[in-house]
């Protein structure tokens, strides 16, 4: 619950363990400051309003102890200089490789890996700019995976997937959602669909709440923005 931020005003929502919620709305709406707040990049103060996880005010628990339940991937692909062992394995390195691999073979992923000249320890430049930008975002969902969050927020890529990995992407991230607690700042339609909730957001407020077939009822916002993309 949140009374007065610099981007958000008179916002109270629940996300059920287990949930997918995807967050929608114009640049500018406020979804990213959402993710700042869920992950302490930014401070409330208690007037202001409070952030509860598992009924835990966010600002008693400590940034390392909450940081270490949530998986975030981004729209660009955090990886850095390293084989792309230790990138799936980041803050947790005396993961078994075993484990790994699992992590990998559950999105599909082990198999362009393996046929790179150096397998798992074939080294990335930073940002994994060696990598095309499918394969990049294959390592990120695999160490999201390997690292088995209680939350995962994910901020979905928007760039031109190379076509080889289209599918791959697709069915990867439904393997990363099932099941698991997660807010998607979401730009493709097929998740947005399958979301259990969708937020509209607008100028620092969620003004609709519901699944997809709701909100083409009743949420014109939506309507507008799901013909964009439609288009698009």
């Amino acid at each position: 619950e949140m009374t007065d931020n610099s981007a958000w005003r008179d916002v109270s929502f629940r996300v059920n363990r287990g949930e997918t919620v995807a967050l929608v709305g114009e640049t500018g709406s406020g979804k990213s400051t959402l993710i700042s707040l869920i992950t302490r990049l930014y401070e409330i103060e208690k007037e202001d309003g409070e952030i509860l996880i598992d009924g835990f005010q966010i600002n008693q628990i400590t940034k390392k102890s909450l940081l270490d339940q949530i998986s975030i991937v981004l729209q660009d692909p955090f990886l850095f200089s390293g084989t792309i062992s230790e990138n799936i394995k980041y803050n947790r390195p005396e993961m078994p490789d075993e484990e790994m691999i699992a992590a990998t073979k559950t999105i599909n992923a082990h198999q362009f890996i393996s046929e790179l000249e150096n397998g798992y320890q074939t080294f990335l430049h930073e940002k994994g700019e060696n990598l095309s930008i499918g394969q990049r975002q294959l390592i990120s969902f695999a160490r999201a995976i390997a690292h088995n969050p209680r939350l995962l927020i994910l901020d979905e890529a928007t760039a031109s997937i190379d076509s080889k990995f289209e599918n791959l992407i697709q069915s990867a991230l439904e393997i990363l959602l099932k099941g698991r607690t997660a807010i998607v700042i979401a730009h493709r339609l097929s998740t947005i669909i399958r979301a259990d909730k969708i937020f509209v957001l607008n100028q620092g407020k969620i003004i609709d709440i519901g699944t997809h077939n709701e909100l083409l009822k009743n949420s014109m916002i939506y309507k507008n923005l799901y013909s964009k993309q439609l288009s698009a």
